[in-house]
């Protein structure tokens, strides 16, 4: 009980017992006094229980206020990290989308350049396959330029014996001009040779007139 419900019940006490008392009769009775005092005690006790019950549901509302605002803040505070949560694995998801995305491009390029370098690395091998067979081919032609170095060293060394052993012979050894085409002949005759010349060859003497690389001869 408040002190307000008690001056409230005491206000309508005494605003009671003004009224009785001017509307009252002189003397007054014994028995209108009790029936006021109980009228009195009565109003005063259902007043109390009014007003009792009145901060008592006052209290009852004002726990159920205190519980539904405890209530609405724990709901609100697990909306906030319900909210933080669901942002919080959008924004992995999206990171995550945006990982595999670069990932995947990454990826694409990747295999794009390895496939530019195994097709230069292919071109290289081809490349260095030519070259290398190229090289086979120079050496061979280098052993083989050796091979006829040497022998022509062996044939070289036998015709400086020669040479040496025969230098009394070679005064009565008579050369005999040869020529291998008529083009080689008329460099040196322009009008061919005729039938005793040591450089006349029958094969050079077409039109069979005796003058072997003449001018009708067939070259």
């Amino acid at each position: 009980m408040t002190v307000m419900t008690w001056i409230t019940a005491a206000c309508v006490a005494g605003t009671i017992s003004i009224i009785f008392i001017w509307l009252a009769d002189e003397p007054v009775e014994r028995v209108k006094l009790q029936l006021f005092a109980t009228a009195l005690y009565l109003v005063l006790v259902a007043s109390t229980i009014y007003f009792h019950q009145l901060e008592r549901d006052f209290g009852e509302v004002a726990q159920t206020l205190s519980a539904a605002t405890v209530d609405h803040d724990e709901q609100l505070l697990a909306l906030e990290e319900k909210h933080a949560d669901a942002l919080a694995w959008q924004a992995i998801q999206i990171e995550r989308d945006v990982t595999e995305k670069l990932e995947a491009r990454y990826a694409a390029r990747e295999d794009t350049m390895k496939d530019h370098l195994f097709l230069k690395v292919v071109d290289l091998e081809e490349v260095i396959k030519t070259q290398r067979g190229e090289i086979y081919a120079l050496e061979d032609r280098l052993r083989e330029a050796e091979a006829m170095n040497e022998e022509l060293a062996f044939a070289l060394a036998d015709a400086e014996r020669l040479i040496d052993t025969t230098t009394d012979e070679t005064e009565n050894i008579v050369f005999f001009e040869t020529y291998g085409s008529c083009e080689d002949l008329n460099a040196v005759y322009p009008d061919g040779v005729p039938l005793e010349h040591d450089a006349y060859l029958l094969t050079f003497d077409t039109d069979f007139d005796g003058v072997a690389c003449g001018q009708n001869d067939t070259r």
